[in-house]
């Protein structure tokens, strides 16, 4: 167990705490830790923001919290995500489109995908800053990783070599439950009535892994990365009109 935790706290992050012998079954199973891998980048950011807070304003915090958690994840999701907006937006053939998003090239797509990206995630950033709550900061992070191991669990893997391999050969029922209890715990501990919101936007991730596979044929580790950026900008979503509007109370 502790290795899985391990394989994947290195693989969501640049967070390096052990070197241990590859093991295929146990570094796929590391999805059961995808939620924790999301909490602890929560903590960074809710370092940063606690700190940042006292000397700026929740503009430039907003800014540093998205460098941070650029730094801390190494851009892998967001790799992941320019890949994907390039290669389904693209209008080609199917085999263009995958080989669009192999290639390490970022397109037009992906950058214009990127920019509208990170628009709406200063300006939720910047307004939930203004809110004062900081649930959002543990929640958002440890929501859109628990949306990847729902993705893998529920939907097939398209490679026949990559990344995403040993988590889609190795995340079972098992995987799955354990996934979803760590992220029922942190979402009931650091959100009050709002968690609710969460619910929602299941579906909404559902879909996004529907369309994908019927597009694609199934899902890839560019997918699994567009995911976690796509729930994240959900999650920052949700959670502003939670927090403002009468829905959860």
């Amino acid at each position: 167990m502790w290795s899985s935790f391990v394989f994947a706290l290195q693989f969501l992050t640049r967070i390096h705490i052990a070197d241990l012998e590859w093991d295929y079954k146990k570094y796929g199973q590391g999805s059961s830790f995808f939620p924790a891998v999301g909490f602890i980048i929560g903590g960074f950011l809710y370092v940063t923001a606690f700190i940042g807070l006292k000397f700026f304003t929740p503009l430039i915090v907003a800014a540093l919290l998205i460098v941070i958690g650029v730094v801390i994840t190494g851009g892998l999701h967001l790799d992941g995500f320019m890949d994907s907006i390039d290669g389904l937006f693209c209008g080609r053939s199917l085999e263009r489109k995958l080989e669009i998003m192999k290639d390490s090239r970022v397109g037009s797509f992906g950058v214009i995908g990127l920019v509208c990206l990170f628009l709406i995630k200063l300006c939720f950033t910047v307004e939930l800053l203004n809110i004062g709550k900081i649930g959002w900061l543990f929640a958002v992070p440890v929501f859109a990783r628990w949306c990847i191991v729902y993705s893998i669990r529920h939907f097939p893997y398209l490679r026949q070599s990559g990344l995403g391999n040993p988590c889609s050969d190795h995340t079972g029922k098992k995987e799955f439950l354990t996934a979803s209890v760590i992220t029922a715990v942190i979402l009931l501990v650091v959100m009050s009535t709002e968690v609710l919101v969460f619910l929602l936007l299941i579906p909404v991730n559902h879909f996004f892994a529907k369309w994908v596979n019927r597009t694609l044929g199934g899902l890839t580790g560019d997918i699994y990365g567009a995911t976690t950026e796509i729930m994240e900008v959900m999650g920052l979503i949700g959670v502003y009109l939670a927090y403002t509007t009468s829905f959860f109370y």
